[in-house]
């Protein structure tokens, strides 16, 4: 898998006491697995060259630093079950996802990361064991509360396990 993210390069206490808190839900945390820090993916592909994928940081070429608000968890119901962070609205950073698609195509991109389909999230556990689903569902939607989390560095990535092929920091 290939992708590019956004990521918070500094301390995150509330994000990994949220990690922390729902990883018995799962039979292995997945998310201290990464050994990565909290992300958003902004676009995946299943095959895609890296050096595509380098190029496309050049769209981040003056981006500030972007501060999001997570206010809510909530789950994809998708095997295994995800949970996952949702920001407050953030209009330049669906704006800023369409001209990262509009750079590398949406045509060999994952159908839910392409413009119009994506979910800006950050994910808390991504294999949560069928067994904790009534558990993950009454997490879903519930309000947290809120916390910012500055994210300063995009980053081309091939996964798994996490590979960095490109950088470029928001400035």
């Amino acid at each position: 898998m290939f992708g590019i993210t956004i990521r918070a390069a500094g301390p995150a206490p509330r994000f990994w006491s949220l990690v922390d808190g729902v990883s018995p839900l799962e039979d292995a945390p997945s998310i201290r697995a990464l050994n990565y820090a909290p992300h958003l993916t902004m676009a995946r592909y299943e095959d895609l060259a890296p050096e595509t994928l380098v190029e496309g940081l050049e769209v981040f070429k003056g981006v500030p630093p972007i501060t999001l608000t997570f206010h809510r968890i909530g789950l994809f119901r998708v095997e295994p079950l995800v949970l996952w962070l949702e920001p407050r609205n953030e209009p330049g950073l669906v704006d800023l996802h369409g001209r990262l698609h509009a750079f590398l195509g949406e045509d060999l991109s994952d159908p839910h990361y392409r413009p119009g389909l994506w979910r800006p999230h950050c994910t808390i556990a991504s294999s949560v064991a069928p067994e904790h689903r009534t558990k993950a569902e009454a997490l879903a939607g519930e309000p947290i509360k809120p916390f910012a989390m500055t994210f300063d560095v995009a980053d081309a990535l091939e996964w798994p396990p996490v590979r960095q092929i490109g950088s470029r920091h928001l400035s």
